[in-house]
């Protein structure tokens, strides 16, 4: 355990979050605030081109993005941050967030300027970008690697280990039963035709969001007057000035950026590329299109999702408490459906780890066809076999080696990122 704390940390260090605010700047900077200024196109960009039936349509698209995005990184990973970092994380995590959307927006134009098309259908990834934008196949071939060995982490270890505990603490579920539902709906999605997890994702993934939300918002409501209070932690807590008196400032800071960078680049997964796949499958035409809608995902994710769970634990009195993950958030929701609240957020878990699991299955299945086109059965079996394994593994074991993929994908795609950056600013809309 100590040997994947100390690769993560180092892997997840000042350096790599440097990096991601470079790349965050040099698109915000150059794009005049596109986060900003262009917002209203961005809540509207999945309704911007005509659906082509032979491709996903820019909302299946979306949701299934979404469904790799939004999981337990957005609730149980949020708690995590609150633990491990303090208050001051999640300013840290919206910090990440907000270049992260112009980061977004880069991988988003990347996704379709360098998709391919293949026995008529589109495929494509940032390994295409670094293959053909930057003539990098042995760069590209790596950067794949890691995101197929992501998958099993992130997107199926991480994801039915969450949901696996909370069923559990919930309505007494036996892990491994869980571990077996999991494994039969990822194996319809990973071996029906083309198209059945997008649809899967279309239909469940905006009824789970709306769903959370509504019951996070009604945990921040009921405790509105502790609303002032909670936003003031957060920041005071972000430059270390209420640990000042205790001589503990440098070190609280430290902590607090970088939970909050590695949390909100799990749970967006702004900096890693990894929804690129998705996108490239889409009917959208325009790069500039697509990197709107991959804004709109990370805004989504952190600024609402994120958001709103953090709020409802610091509101509630819930931190601190001791608890973490599952069970902090757990705390927070009996301020209002009191005893219940175990049986919701067990069943919100198990809904989102599932939708990431799917999402994750169609863009590891990406990467595995980039590596071996055609050969992908051992892939899908190895992914099925992650999904239940994950049930019965250690919590911290998962969370850790699945910020140590994450980081290994970050540094390719951020260089990716950053020298296409003229090939970006061609298809995007200029500042006025």
């Amino acid at each position: 355990m100590e040997i994947l704390s100390t690769i993560s940390n180092a892997v997840w260090g000042l350096p790599t979050a440097a990096l991601i605010v470079s790349a965050g700047l040099l698109y915000t900077l150059s794009g005049g605030f596109p986060q900003i200024r262009r917002f209203k196109e961005i809540l509207f960009s999945f309704r911007g081109e005509a659906r082509q039936t032979e491709h996903l349509s820019p909302f299946q698209s979306l949701s299934t993005a979404l469904a790799a995005t939004v999981g337990t990184g957005s609730v149980t990973g949020v708690a995590a941050a609150l633990s491990l970092g303090g208050p001051g994380a999640i300013f840290w995590l919206w910090v990440s967030a907000f270049f992260g959307m112009a980061v977004a927006y880069a991988e988003g134009s990347l996704s379709i300027k360098y998709r391919r098309t293949v026995s008529g259908k589109r495929v494509g990834g940032l390994w295409l970008a670094l293959e053909d934008g930057l003539g990098a196949k042995k760069t590209a071939r790596v950067y794949a690697a890691f995101c197929v060995l992501a998958s099993f982490g992130m997107g199926s270890m991480a994801q039915t280990n969450s949901a696996a505990l909370a069923l559990k603490d919930g309505f007494s579920i036996p892990p491994a039963v869980f571990g077996v539902f999991a494994a039969a709906v990822l194996f319809l999605c990973l071996f029906s035709k083309i198209g059945f997890a997008a649809r899967l994702c279309e239909a469940s993934v905006p009824l789970l969001a709306g769903i959370y939300v509504a019951g996070a918002a009604a945990v921040i409501i009921f405790n509105a007057k502790r609303l002032p209070e909670a936003l003031e932690n957060i920041f005071l807590s972000a430059f270390g000035l209420k640990q000042a008196a205790a001589g503990t400032a440098g070190y609280a800071v430290k902590t607090a950026v970088s939970v909050g960078f590695r949390r909100g680049v799990f749970s967006n997964e702004a900096g890693l590329g990894t929804t690129a796949p998705v996108h490239a499958a889409s009917s959208v035409e325009s790069p500039d299109a697509q990197g709107l809608m991959n804004m709109l995902e990370v805004f989504i994710d952190t600024f609402v999702i994120c958001t709103l769970t953090a709020l409802a634990i610091l509101c509630s009195g819930a931190y601190p408490s001791g608890e973490n993950g599952a069970a902090l958030v757990i705390k927070s929701a009996e301020s209002v459906f009191g005893g219940a609240s175990g049986k919701l957020i067990s069943l919100s878990l198990a809904g989102f780890a599932t939708a990431t699991a799917i999402g994750w299955s169609q863009i590891g299945l990406s990467a595995a066809n980039y590596l071996r086109p055609g050969q992908n059965t051992i892939y899908k079996a190895a992914f099925l076999l992650s999904a239940l394994g994950g049930t019965v593994m250690g919590l911290d074991a998962v969370w850790q080696i699945s910020d140590i993929f994450n980081g290994l994908m970050a540094i390719p795609c951020l260089c990716a990122v950053i020298l296409l950056f003229p090939e970006v600013r061609k298809s995007s809309k200029p500042p006025r």
